[in-house]
């Protein structure tokens, strides 16, 4: 029976879920893909996990042993050829090793998105039942948040934090123009108190 090693970053790192799917796989070892970053792409409330490049990142992962019974199950659940394509990748194993398997890569045209409660979840039970980093996990929700607000609605929330430039500008502009009115006013003036 021909055997293949799978790279796993994102829900089937979890174990119960690895058992539901692919009940004859086995657990190869865990360590990381250099030059790459995870993000969650997809609809909004409905992104999944999936890798893109990134020179100096690096993305923990657990690879597993799987039969072609097992890679039949994950093309199905993976939305294999459309939502997701195949891409053999190195691993740097933690034992120090280098192994070549394949992952599962999100179709280049999704943009990114928020996952849904359950999954992040689910995908944060595997990083646990893994031992992996879970900061990883989270940079990359916050980064994948980062840029679905800025690709929806144009937000720079490292800078602007929601706020218009052109409003705070307005503002302290009219706020200048209130203290040069209070220099000139006279309270003696028979206007001064219809005019405030």
């Amino acid at each position: 029976m021909n055997k293949r090693l799978y790279i796993a970053y994102g829900s089937n790192l979890n174990i119960a879920q690895m058992k539901f799917r692919c009940p004859t796989a086995k657990l190869y070892g865990t360590g990381r893909i250099e030059n790459y970053e995870l993000q969650f792409k997809g609809h909004p409330g409905c992104a999944y996990a999936t890798i893109g490049p990134r020179a100096g990142s690096s993305v923990p992962v657990a690879v597993w042993d799987i039969t072609p019974t097992d890679e039949m199950s994950l093309d199905s659940y993976e939305g294999y050829p459309s939502h997701y394509f195949k891409r053999d990748l190195t691993v740097m194993l933690n034992n120090g090793k280098t192994i070549n398997g394949m992952a599962y890569i999100m179709n280049l045209k999704m943009d990114f998105a928020l996952p849904s409660k359950l999954y992040y979840c689910t995908v944060r039970v595997g990083y646990e039942n893994m031992r992996l980093d879970v900061s990883y996990l989270d940079n990359a929700l916050m980064n994948s948040t980062y840029q679905y607000f800025r690709n929806s609605y144009g937000y720079n929330l490292h800078q602007s934090s929601f706020i218009d430039e052109d409003y705070e500008t307005n503002e302290e502009n009219e706020e200048t123009e209130d203290e040069d009115d209070d220099e000139s006013e006279d309270i003696n003036d028979p206007f001064y108190y219809f005019s405030n």
